[in-house]
């Protein structure tokens, strides 16, 4: 089944582990997903900005989904469901889902018929398999990097637990660890809709937060606001994580990431004595089973969205790490760096696959295909 997680993490969805439900025949007809099935995230479009929507390119088994994804599926002889995936994910395609947004159609959770709505681009299928083709093998580079830094993390992970794992250390509380000037925790910058705008540094919130940062695509705080927003300001080697709505999304300021703003649904980890606390180690126990779980065990203390305060954060325990951890951070950095390098291209190739849609579009760009219809 399909949920809200794998939404997020997969834009375009195959052959991935997903949990399992059981289906009546009349849910199973009705259910199903078929490969060129585009989804969207109800819910999320308003907590963490539009535009998320995700294509199913297929499974070796039937796959379902759940109640807060809407389902699309085109008429495939009058459109190439990957055409207009890639059109909903350009600027004029998100700017078309955010209008449902802002017109309140969305308050519930924007719906199919919300979605019927939308004045899309349209040029004759032949050409949309043509430009699809084209944008594909970019995103097929971009998911070659993808798998790669999966297992690159891998290997990072396995280093540090195999190294953990000898050791049975003492734990502080994290504020003990604030007062002592190794660690500090902080949250994002409330920014007023006026101090935003398409040009500044960008602002990023939940959404663009993934296993890295959207930088393109966030809004950006006015130049004029830095100074106010200072103290909220990344740095390469935090930890950030998503606190507020969809919890616990972790990436790690890379060496090519730009600098950016953080928003208050972004919470971030910041190593300030590496000799105590290595920022690669930080980021490899950041992600385990023990802080983790730390997160599940407060996020979940009110009726509202999950949530977990600076309040929460600051008395959870960490670890006192053995002298050696400078050691085994030093070597893990050079995974995260190729790591780094590998999402700095897919973000280049990422934002050649956007400029070039338009492009091919008004046929500035020739298109070829080997494809009959």
């Amino acid at each position: 089944m399909v949920n809200m997680g794998e939404l997020f993490a997969n834009p375009r969805i195959q052959n991935i582990e997903m949990d399992r439900v059981p289906l009546s025949e009349d849910e199973s007809h009705r259910y199903l997903l078929e490969a060129g099935d585009l989804l969207f995230a109800r819910q999320s479009l308003v907590l963490e900005g539009a535009g998320k929507c995700s294509i199913f390119l297929g499974d070796h088994e039937p796959v379902t989904f759940e109640s807060h994804v809407t389902r699309v599926r085109l008429n495939k002889e009058e459109a190439d469901p990957r055409f207009y995936y890639y059109w909903l994910q350009s600027h004029d395609g998100r700017a078309a889902i955010k209008s449902i947004v802002e017109q309140g159609a969305g308050a519930a959770g924007i719906r199919g018929s919300d979605l019927q709505t939308l004045d899309v681009a349209w040029c004759p299928v032949k050409r949309q398999t043509s430009i699809a083709d084209i944008l594909g093998t970019l995103d097929d580079k971009i998911e070659l990097n993808r798998r790669m830094n999966e297992t690159l993390e891998a290997m990072a992970r396995a280093i540090f637990k195999s190294w953990f794992v000898d050791f049975d250390p003492v734990r502080a509380k994290a504020s003990e660890l604030i007062a002592e000037g190794t660690l500090q925790i902080g949250d994002g910058y409330r920014a007023k809709n006026e101090e935003l705008g398409t040009y500044g540094v960008p602002f990023i919130r939940a959404g663009e937060l993934n296993n890295g940062f959207d930088t393109v695509n966030a809004e950006r705080l006015k130049p004029d606001r830095l100074l106010a927003a200072k103290g909220k300001l990344s740095i390469v080697g935090d930890v950030a994580f998503t606190s507020k709505g969809t919890i616990g999304r972790f990436a790690r300021v890379a060496e090519h990431t730009e600098p950016f703003v953080y928003s208050p649904q972004v919470c971030f980890w910041r190593s300030l004595r590496p000799e105590i606390i290595h920022p690669a180690v930080l980021y490899c126990w950041m992600q385990s089973g023990e802080f983790v779980s730390q997160i599940d065990g407060v996020a979940g203390q009110t009726d509202m969205a999950p949530y977990v305060s600076l309040r929460d954060q600051k008395a959870m325990e960490v670890p006192r790490f053995h002298e050696s951890q400078g050691q085994v951070g030093e070597s893990i950095v050079p995974l995260l760096r190729l790591i780094s390098e590998k999402q700095a291209e897919s973000l280049n190739l990422a934002n050649l696959r956007d400029t070039m849609l338009p492009k091919l579009l008004s046929g500035g760009l020739p298109t070829k295909t080997n494809r009959s219809h």
